[in-house]
């Protein structure tokens, strides 16, 4: 334990034999005589809270609750907030012929939705709430847990109407779905949450009508008011998106039944509601902050809660076929090497379209590089094993095909993996971004520009480390979604007052062995 001023902490850290740091966990124990800035939120005073009421959840500190508040706001993009909330008592007048608990992770024995997504720093919650929900409707409703679809939030953001510092509403995107579609994530990948900027409609690939989902219609099952049983009966079909008003304490969950206990309500947000539980008596909801908020990025929602999730919903019907393709591997942003086992799931096709299966492979430039003949399929999957040092190393695209004319074919989704064969060359550094000056004392918010550099394939992840005297790490924050030139916060209070040596750390993993580099750290000091 490191204590200077009001503030204590551990550090503890857990490597594997390559040294790559796995876990850095920091508890900070505060004076209660120490005031917290007005812009932060007091993680210490939403726990004292919890205890007082004996609430059944418990606080995390993560990467969103060390934002500022003032950029909280920005993230929280739905323009209108639940103004109403269901009517609880009109559930308990009957006996209800639902069941008792939902959940869409675990349904007949499959998870039918997709990973957990981040936002970053861009109030684009609508579009990652409605794209994901939409994932998951699109596998219920064909039966088929496998298709996993991966949708692009940015698309449906940029060219629907949404903008990272003013939100949008799940109506104007459901809508926008409804008559123009929403295609792969490969079309047109998620930077905003990096730059913390609107992206160009512009930047979407140039086949994007061959490669977008259609829903048929939306529908609003609770939006005016409703009952438990009205949402409950809607997710029997599949995931709701809902709006919610987040209070500070809601930024700091870290697991269990969320009831609102303390603070102010900062805005409204936009999530998936994947279930309930009346043994809990909660909803369960998906997020969009990744999966360092709450339960692995999900989390359950009191029922009694006052936050307004449910009040408004709305759910998806999409267009169906008889007959599915799925590239099951690789899957989107995988890196391979050597001999890769390519996987094709298929379903209803006939013994004509088998004989006419193939995997195609696009380079950036949508060339196509390589075209792989299903030799047969077995349990409906077909697997083939393919060189990837035949071709040159970095970002390529992938989909199987069945027919060789184009009104006769049938398409699975397009994802895009990067190829690598050999050991990574990376190069980091970074400088203040404006309003950030490094030689004085630091607090708040400062903010890094962040140039990623690497050939032959792009760096993996990026963390940013906070390093005390003694040589502990006392603050660290990764970014999954690297971009060449990047902006990065950090949030000063989670450590103590004093000195510290800040910098960049980037990972790539080459057959089995990482692969890092460093910026050249940077000396400064903290002063909250």
């Amino acid at each position: 334990m490191n204590c200077a001023g009001h503030a204590c902490y551990i550090v503890v850290m857990t490597t594997n034999d390559l040294g790559r740091v796995l876990a850095v966990f920091m508890f900070i124990v505060l004076n209660p005589a120490q005031s917290w800035a007005d812009d932060f939120i007091n993680i210490h005073a939403i726990q004292r809270s919890i205890n007082k009421r004996n609430l059944e959840w418990r606080v995390k500190d993560n990467w969103v609750s060390r934002l500022p508040k003032s950029q909280l706001k920005r993230m929280l993009g739905v323009n209108r907030a639940p103004t109403g909330s269901l009517d609880f008592e009109s559930a308990g007048r009957h006996k209800s012929d639902l069941p008792s608990s939902i959940d869409w992770r675990d349904h007949d024995g499959h998870n039918w939705v997709g990973p957990t997504m981040n936002q970053g720093n861009c109030g684009s919650c609508v579009a990652f709430a409605v794209a994901a929900t939409i994932e998951a409707q699109y596998s219920i409703q064909t039966g088929l847990w496998w298709l996993r679809p991966t949708l692009s939030p940015q698309h449906l953001f940029a060219c629907g109407g949404g903008s990272c510092n003013f939100g949008w509403t799940p109506d104007a995107a459901a809508n926008h779905v409804q008559e123009n579609g929403i295609p792969d994530e490969a079309c047109m990948p998620y930077t905003s949450g990096s730059t913390g900027e609107d992206a160009e409609c512009e930047d979407r690939c140039k086949d994007i009508e061959n490669r977008s989902v259609q829903i048929v219609s939306y529908d609003s099952p609770s939006s005016g008011g409703g009952s438990m049983d009205t949402v409950k009966r809607a997710l029997l079909n599949g995931p709701l998106v809902t709006t919610l008003s987040v209070s500070e304490d809601f930024v700091a969950y870290g697991g269990g039944i969320y009831k609102h206990t303390w603070g102010s309500s900062l805005g409204g947000h936009a999530v998936s509601i994947v279930g309930y539980d009346d043994t809990k008596k909660a909803w369960l909801i998906r997020n969009s902050w990744g999966p360092e908020w709450g339960e692995d990025g999900y989390g359950w929602i009191s029922y009694k809660d006052d936050s307004g999730v449910g009040s408004e919903t709305w759910n998806f019907e999409v267009q169906t076929s008889p007959k599915y393709l799925s590239v099951t591997a690789p899957t989107d942003k995988q890196y391979v090497s050597g001999t890769f086992n390519f996987s094709v799931t298929a379903h209803g096709l006939g013994t004509k379209d088998v004989a006419k299966l193939h995997i195609h492979i696009r380079d950036h430039k949508k060339n196509k590089v390589a075209t792989l003949d299903c030799p047969a399929i077995e349990n409906g999957v077909c697997t083939i094993p393919f060189d990837t040092r035949t071709l040159t190393e970095g970002r390529y695209e992938i989909f199987a095909q069945s027919g060789s004319r184009l009104r006769d074919s049938i398409a699975s989704q397009i994802r895009h993996f990067v190829v690598i064969n050999s050991p990574p060359v990376m190069s980091l550094s970074f400088e203040a971004a404006k309003g950030t000056n490094l030689a004085k004392p630091l607090k708040n918010r400062p903010e890094f520009n962040v140039h990623a550099k690497s050939t032959p394939v792009p760096i993996q992840h990026v963390e940013f480390r906070a390093i005390d005297s003694e040589g502990n790490i006392a603050s660290i924050k990764t970014n999954e979604d690297v971009l060449e030139e990047m902006k990065m916060g950090w949030r000063t209070i989670t450590v103590p007052d004093g000195k510290y040596n800040i910098l960049f750390h980037g990972e790539t993993t080459y057959e089995g062995q990482l692969y890092t580099v460093d910026t050249k750290p940077i000396s400064v000091t903290v002063k909250n």
